[in-house]
């Protein structure tokens, strides 16, 4: 659940999701789920268009201040500060109303303005999935809390923490 409180100025940094997580394949989608409007005005995404075809995992970060650091992953870059010269990337996003959903891979690069409106809270549910190429990955870089002691580099995901939720 990502939450924007009204006249909440802090942004959602630019990444890319799938460096957060111990899961490689190409196979891995985010959906973005409205709960409120959402315009541009109160935090909505956007995407670096075509960024989920550029081969680059991004170093993850805390979103909120003071928040746990991440391991510096193995061929993982510093995000570029898209913020900083927006006219040279292809930025795409859309107003959502309550029940609308953005499905996106894992690899696309997005961020969020804060929430500027004063009179609405703006609230976002999100959940993934992955298809049959996606495999375990325990080395470093994703969060910690996301990894599994019962997994090894290469295994399928198939656990109670990744639970199969289509089966063959």
């Amino acid at each position: 659940m990502f939450v924007k409180e009204e006249g909440s100025d802090h942004p959602t940094r630019w990444h890319n999701d799938q460096p957060y997580w111990p899961v490689r394949g190409r196979q891995v989608m985010s959906f973005w789920l409205a709960l409120d409007e959402v315009t541009a005005d109160s935090g909505r995404l956007e995407f670096v268009a075509g960024s989920h075809n550029w081969e680059r995992w991004f170093q993850p970060e805390p979103f909120a201040p003071g928040g746990a650091d991440y391991e510096r992953g193995e061929n993982y870059e510093d995000m570029p500060d898209i913020d900083a010269d927006r006219g040279a990337y292809n930025l795409i996003g859309w107003d959502m109303q309550p029940g609308d959903v953005i499905a996106f891979h894992a690899m696309a690069v997005h961020g969020a303005g804060g929430n500027h409106r004063l009179d609405r809270r703006r609230r976002g549910y999100t959940v993934r999935y992955c298809g049959d190429d996606a495999t375990y990955f325990g080395g470093p870089g994703p969060n910690a809390g996301l990894r599994n002691p019962n997994l090894d580099t290469g295994d399928d995901l198939a656990s109670e923490q990744y639970p199969v939720v289509w089966p063959a």
